[in-house]
């Protein structure tokens, strides 16, 4: 996002960080100041963008003025030619605790579906009023149709975990029986 920006036309942090905020708007969330600066040193030693120090006017300190470079542009048509693939495999934490809930039993699954449905369904009003406020705002409304989208597939999650409640979805193998106490030693403790 950072070299998309730059593309642009060259900025300082403190602006890159509002226009980082203004593109992804408010329901992305806000962004800390110090990260923006941590990442903006690193493609400036990565040589992705380059810097130069402008003079303000009057008592305020000069700053640095942030410009994209050939690389940066090459690592940004990169970042964009790919598609997201995840990285960390399937790991999810829903699948997780419909796992774990299926050990319990139908009643544990169905009882843990019943609270994420409820969760994504709130989410979803909230996201519906906001996709009403910020309708004049293509980038936060774009942000908040896909995150409709998103809560959307995971309700059908849930549909599918409550589907399969009644199965016993993880298989386990038997426990390894435990060291038995040594029956020589008169103490009763386990002989090593």
């Amino acid at each position: 996002m950072i070299l998309a920006l730059l593309e642009e036309g060259p900025s300082h942090g403190w602006e890159m960080k509002s226009r980082i905020e203004a593109a992804l708007g408010p329901e992305y969330g806000g962004l800390n100041r110090g990260y923006i600066y941590e990442v903006i040193h690193k493609m400036e030693h990565q040589g992705l963008i380059t810097s130069r120090v402008e003079p303000q006017a009057g008592a305020r300190p000069d700053r640095s003025v942030l410009e994209i470079t050939d690389t940066g542009r090459e690592q940004l048509n990169g970042w964009l030619g790919e598609p997201i693939r995840r990285s960390g495999g399937f790991r999810d934490e829903f699948v997780q605790k419909v796992l774990a809930a299926s050990l319990r039993g139908a009643d544990q699954v169905r009882g843990f579906c019943r609270l994420q449905r409820k969760a994504l369904l709130a989410e979803s009003r909230t996201l519906q009023t906001l996709r009403r406020e910020r309708a004049d705002d293509p980038a936060a409304s774009f942000t908040i149709e896909v995150a409709i989208l998103r809560t959307n597939a995971e309700l059908e999650c849930v549909e599918a975990a409550e589907a399969r409640a009644g199965q016993r979805l993880v298989s386990l193998p038997a426990p390894t029986a435990p060291a038995l106490a040594d029956r020589s030693d008169p103490r009763g403790t386990i002989g090593m």
